[in-house]
């Protein structure tokens, strides 16, 4: 069965609270703020915007983190990630108590608990376009699209009547629930996933049915075979977001996969409503149904 009133309990249960959602605002309207008219970045600040899961709206419970794009001036052909991002905690540190400097962004922790993943980035041709960011660990500049990512989020909700951002929020809960961390993608491989499987659903249970399936009809046969699929960005086809996710930890995931399908297919498709209950409290937990 749909248990619809269920569903709708359960993401409202898992939806960020106004209190973490207004202290994730301060946090990174501060910070923008500091970039903007700091001495030193001020000339070659452009512009920042909100990236992540904060700002395509996916971000479940408590707000671990906001990610904010930096766009600056700078050449990177001549300039290396590393500097760039030195100079950004540089400046940072003017600022916040503890500043970390991470793969490609330098991370610092806010008031009242938001930690800010702050990523310096030079546009590939338009600042509204690509963009390239510092990897630190492999020396480079890589292609990426926040806008991009946004905007696919946003287009993707709408074709499905705004199920796509709550069976996204429903499938992070779901991996949550998982046994052991190397059953847990990363949040946006997730994302991604659910991008390309959710269909056009008519309900929450449908969605999260079309997802499981859908994936273990995709990439199920890569199981146990010691290679993992490309998974295309949704907002940047030409980036594989499953670049770094290892082979092990792939199968892990896909092993969650196939049992997840099977048991959501006989919930949605019983006729009783305890029996029903019982089934999707097995994919989240006692939560579910409360």
């Amino acid at each position: 069965m749909e248990l619809a009133s269920d569903f709708k309990a359960l993401v409202s249960s898992i939806e960020p609270t106004d209190q973490h959602v207004a202290n994730a605002k301060a946090a990174h309207e501060t910070v923008r703020q500091q970039l903007r008219t700091d001495s030193e970045f001020k000339e070659a600040h452009k512009e920042t915007f909100l990236s992540g899961s904060y700002a395509r709206h996916t971000a479940i419970n408590d707000i671990n983190d906001v990610d904010v794009i930096c766009i600056i001036d700078v050449d990177r052909l001549i300039t290396a990630p590393d500097v760039v991002l030195a100079w950004t905690q540089s400046v940072l540190a003017k600022y916040y108590k503890e500043t970390k400097r991470q793969g490609r962004s330098v991370g610092v922790q806010a008031a009242k608990g938001v930690w800010l993943d702050i990523v310096p980035a030079t546009p590939i041709a338009e600042d509204d376009g690509p963009l390239w960011i510092p990897d630190r660990e492999a020396k480079v500049w890589v292609a990426t699209h926040p806008r991009g990512q946004i905007k696919a989020a946003t287009d993707k909700n709408k074709a499905t009547s705004g199920y796509y951002v709550q069976v996204v929020k429903l499938m992070k809960y779901w991996r949550d629930q998982l046994p052991a961390e190397a059953c847990k993608p990363k949040s946006y491989i997730l994302e991604s996933l659910v991008h390309r499987t959710i269909g056009l659903p008519s309900t929450h249970a449908v969605g999260v049915v079309n997802v499981l399936e859908g994936i273990e009809t995709s990439y199920g046969a890569y199981r146990g075979t010691g290679r993992v699929p490309s998974i295309p960005d949704p907002g940047y086809a030409s980036v594989n977001v499953s670049k770094h996710w290892e082979p092990s930890d792939f199968t892990a995931f896909m092993n969650q996969v196939k049992t997840a399908a099977v048991t959501a297919r006989k919930a949605l498709n019983s006729q009783d409503e305890g029996e029903s209950r019982k089934l999707w409290r097995q994919l989240f937990g006692s939560r579910f149904g409360q």
